[in-house]
């Protein structure tokens, strides 16, 4: 990455956090007012973060290209179970933390507590899985080898080692 795109990405993240913070999202109450339905705010701000973003794909769709020249490529993937197990462990920290992992680090940079706990328990999450997913790897490497015969499948995903 060159040094050029480095500031270009610390300056649109100051940016991001600088807005985000200024929007009440760094403000506890302000989340869980939304999430108790009590305030359409939120929903209002994901929507035209939403249709910003629509926007912005369709441009960049119609140029081909991204911003700094290189090829547009936007992947494509079918939804899986791990998906929908992501969304509900992200949904359930959102409900009872009130707060995402964005808004979490720039809570934290402008001194708060609250977010801190919340970044502490993201990391340790994050720390928990990586141990999980090389326990089950090493599960896989000690299985006694098949015959040449049969062929060898590897697990891409941690749902395909672990049984549900």
């Amino acid at each position: 990455m060159s040094r050029r795109t480095r500031w270009a990405v610390l300056a649109v993240g100051a940016v991001f956090g600088f807005l985000l913070t200024a929007s009440g999202f760094g403000d506890y109450e302000t989340i869980h007012r939304g999430l108790l339905l009590q305030d359409g705010y939120i929903y209002l701000t994901m929507g035209s973060a939403v249709g910003t973003a629509f926007a912005g794909i369709a441009l960049l769709r119609r140029r081909g290209r991204t911003a700094s020249g290189a090829p547009l490529r936007l992947p494509r993937q079918r939804a899986e179970r791990r998906h929908v197990y992501g969304g509900a462990v992200f949904g359930l920290g959102f409900g009872v933390g009130a707060t995402c992992p964005g808004i979490t680090v720039a809570m934290t940079t402008t001194g708060g507590l609250y977010g801190l706990v919340v970044l502490v328990g993201l990391l340790g999450g994050l720390r928990l899985r990586g141990w999980v997913e090389q326990r089950a790897a090493r599960s896989l490497s000690t299985e006694p080898m098949l015959p040449a015969a049969q062929p060898v499948v590897s697990a891409r995903r941690l749902s395909d080692v672990v049984p549900e």
